[in-house]
């Protein structure tokens, strides 16, 4: 499917997916394709998150060339799009600054596990810190967001060791009470 983009409050295309990553586009810029309604984000668009999220070498590094911008001069049809409406010419995008990076390890998993087998305070910080990487990440706060990554991985594999370190001196424990208790 080919798409339209709003450049300077005018209507540019049609471009390939492929094409739209190597311009640039962004999760808030509008799209438009034949079929649809009016303009829209690109992020909502299933087609053009998949390929601004995702890691595929054929998207985030395209080979082929960047398409000249089709140029609006006589002779030329209008594209057959929607006008762009006012409220988007010029208003800032309402969307929160997307990348292309794959979000954080979130560690809740391991945290539960942790929580649950080895050590249950310091798995219950890491559950805490380990909720607040996505949503951190949703709302556009990337640094944040890798540093609840970081802390929750650091409270998880602190709770590990703490219960291998218990576990190990319980059953030490038990092993010299048997052993005492037979002399």
């Amino acid at each position: 499917m080919k798409f339209y983009i709003v450049e300077n409050q005018k209507p540019v295309g049609p471009f390939e997916i492929e094409h739209l990553i190597a311009r640039g586009i962004k999760g808030s810029d509008l799209v438009w394709a034949e079929g649809m309604k009016d303009w829209t984000p690109a992020e909502s668009v299933d087609e053009i998150r998949e390929a601004l999220y995702s890691s595929a070498p054929s998207y985030s590094n395209p080979t082929s060339a960047i398409p000249p911008q089709p140029q609006a001069a006589a002779g030329y049809p209008e594209p057959p799009c929607p006008p762009v409406a006012p409220q988007y010419a010029h208003a800032a995008p309402q969307q929160p600054n997307y990348t292309n990076e794959i979000p954080p390890k979130t560690w809740l998993a391991e945290s539960i596990l942790v929580t649950l087998f080895c050590c249950l305070p310091f798995g219950i910080v890491g559950i805490i810190k380990a909720s607040n990487v996505s949503s951190l990440w949703q709302a556009g706060r990337f640094e944040e967001s890798r540093l609840a990554s970081a802390s929750a991985k650091k409270w998880t594999v602190i709770g590990f060791f703490v219960g291998i370190a218990a576990s190990v001196l319980y059953i030490a424990g038990i092993v010299i009470t048997a052993l005492i208790g037979n002399n």
